[in-house]
């Protein structure tokens, strides 16, 4: 005899109606407005692992191809296999994970080596005659357009003028205002462009930066440029959430990124020469709340850089493979130390870094992948067929996570398939749905 229904239980309607439910939360309206406005969500483009800086005077149009050719010479002398470059870099000494880190150093230096390139007029620079200082800004733009004529212009480049500080401000402005005239006469500026203001102290001076960088572009011609803030000094760390605020309010894809300046940070706090160091907990501290004020927007923040060169015989008599493998134990140390605090690019300074920069890369995105690949999938699939139950939130991460090492290379679509994802999945679940830039 089958069994009879069980009834519905009555539901106790409401207390309040929808009216009042409505009219007492109106006030919310402006907040939502608000907040969306501060948190656009994440950047659609690729962030790059390092950004690459160079003297105005050493512009070159193969220097990208010199950089790699130089890398690939050390990488050759004193990691030319796996195993020696695992213990070169404290990586992984597992065979198949050494063969892997190795393979994509390899593979990186002959296909993109430098994924982000600044030509630097500021401290890299130094103090130059105004003639001198006109003519580097002007050949850095015409070699920038002659590598991207020749194909190996990264796919971000730019330029690093002087602050916006009184001693510095009108020769900064010239070189800029010549950099990007040259640029814009050379036949189209080419895409990726990118502005960094360094020495950053109050929100009004990146205000102002943006106002000239504006009227630049309405008298040149050219497509909106994305900024990047240098944060190198108390006042700027004390004035992030309004930094932030300020770069919002330019515009969808103006501030583009938040970079640490690690030595002029570190000597403002009066830590000595032998102490300044990314690592150090006072610069941690600041790019910590880099992360908080750039948190759900558009920004990306980037670390600092090693002054540990890895530099043999070559270039500095007395030096040897000691020299460079010191220098790569350290920059990798601080790379792997950065990727598992959220600091996805930071700065490199020497050809050599380029080995252990995209070293220290692949055996982050390398570890636990497979493992973050299954949970995903699981999550995307709302199985949880791992013993972990993933919020929303650590979906995101895990997303974040896989798209990294889709970028680099280290994971291919079809892999992706295998576990029943596609790359546009991976990129709705972790967010990356904002321009990224101009």
């Amino acid at each position: 005899m089958p069994t009879p229904p069980v009834p519905p239980t009555p539901v106790t309607p409401p207390t309040l109606p929808p009216e009042v439910v409505s009219r007492l939360s109106a006030g919310l309206d402006p907040v939502d407005a608000a907040i969306e406005a501060r948190h656009p969500g994440a950047a659609s483009g690729r962030q790059p692992v390092h950004t690459c800086y160079l003297p105005a005077d050493r512009m070159r149009p193969d220097i990208v191809p010199a950089w790699a050719a130089r890398a690939g010479e050390l990488l050759a002398a004193y990691g030319g296999d796996p195993t020696a470059l695992a213990a070169a870099t404290g990586g992984d000494p597992a065979a198949d994970r050494a063969a892997a880190v190795h393979a994509h150093v390899v593979r990186t230096l002959a296909t993109e080596p430098v994924q982000d390139l600044r030509v630097d007029l500021e401290d890299g620079y130094g103090p130059r005659p105004d003639e001198v200082e006109d003519a580097d800004a002007v050949r850095a733009a015409e070699a920038l357009l002659a590598a991207a004529g020749a194909g190996t212009l990264p796919a971000r480049y730019g330029l690093r003028p002087k602050s916006l500080d009184p001693a510095v401000r009108i020769r900064g402005l010239r070189s800029l205002d010549l950099f990007l005239t040259t640029l814009a006469a050379g036949g189209g500026v080419p895409p990726g462009l990118v502005l960094t203001l360094p020495k950053v102290s109050d929100p009004v001076q990146l205000r102002v930066f943006d106002a000239i960088v504006t009227e630049l572009e309405r008298r040149l011609g050219l497509a909106p440029i994305g900024i990047e803030v240098q944060v190198e000094t108390p006042a700027a760390v004390l004035a992030l959430p309004e930094l932030v605020r300020a770069g919002l309010a330019l515009g969808p894809g103006r501030l583009v990124g938040l970079h640490v300046g690690t030595y002029d940070y570190s000597a403002a706090l009066g830590i000595s020469a032998a102490d300044q160091a990314s690592d150090h907990p006072a610069v941690e501290y600041a790019t910590t709340l880099m992360q908080l004020a750039a948190a759900g927007t558009a920004i990306q923040v980037a670390d600092g850089s090693s002054n540990l060169l890895p530099i043999d015989a070559a270039e500095a008599p007395g030096a040897d493979g000691r020299d460079v493998r010191r220098a790569w134990q350290r920059h990798a140390d601080l790379v792997r130390r950065a990727w598992h605090r959220g600091l996805y690019q930071g700065w490199d300074l020497h050809p050599g870094q380029l080995v252990s920069r995209h070293a220290a890369v692949a055996g982050c995105l390398l570890t636990g992948l497979d493992d973050a690949i299954a949970r995903l999938a699981a999550y995307a699939a709302a199985r949880q067929a791992t013993t972990i139950a993933d919020e929303p939130a650590t979906g995101r991460a895990l997303a974040g996570q896989v798209l990294r090492a889709l970028d680099a290379g280290l994971l291919a679509d079809d892999g992706l398939a295998a576990a029943g994802l596609r790359r546009d999945t991976v990129k709705r679940l972790s967010g990356r749905t904002t321009p990224a830039g101009p």
